[in-house]
């Protein structure tokens, strides 16, 4: 293979259990419990090596879902569409303002967590600084704005996802709450 050719190969290494990282906070964990009354959850976190380096952000999206789609089949994302439709990009306070809508939305059948807004928030806000501590607190974050892009959002009747970026850590988060009536 020439130079070029491993360039290409590395761009598009696909993403395996060796590229998950395992994030043992309990402020995250108490979120994903919370999320789970709102419907199914699937929450996972990935180191991808070589790093994503692609310039303009629906490319840098496009590769990892490139890289992650073998692995999504094996959860229940189910697979992922190679054109996966529109998305918003967000940063820390509007990622934080959006898991937060729907922890107070719920699933199908509204909120079952029953939390009052202020302590919603500070669970929200909590598993976020566990997770993405300063420095490393600056995220980039896709939110999908079409079901489209997964079978499991597809196939649901309500649902968020979300790729956070942290780039100073080469951590890449899939969020998805989808929940069927």
């Amino acid at each position: 293979m020439n130079q070029d050719e491993n360039l290409k190969h590395d761009a598009v290494a696909p993403l395996t259990a060796a590229s998950e990282f395992v994030v043992d906070k309990q402020p995250l964990a108490e979120l994903l419990a919370v999320l789970a009354q709102c419907g199914e959850v699937v929450s996972c976190f990935f180191k991808p090596d070589p790093a994503i380096k692609v310039l303009g952000e629906r490319q840098r999206l496009a590769e990892f879902l490139e890289r992650f789609s073998g692995l999504a089949s094996s959860t229940a994302i189910g697979e992922v569409e190679p054109e996966f439709g529109p998305f918003s990009m967000l940063n820390r306070y509007e990622f934080e303002g959006s898991l937060l809508a729907v922890v107070l939305r719920g699933g199908c059948h509204g909120s079952a967590a029953g939390l009052p807004l202020v302590k919603a928030r500070a669970l929200v806000a909590e598993a976020l600084e566990a997770v993405f501590p300063a420095p490393f607190s600056e995220l980039v974050v896709y939110r999908f704005d079409s079901p489209d892009w997964s079978e499991l959002t597809r196939d649901s009747t309500i649902s968020s996802a979300y790729v956070a970026c942290q780039g100073a850590r080469n951590l890449w988060w899939v969020l998805c709450v989808a929940d069927v009536d």
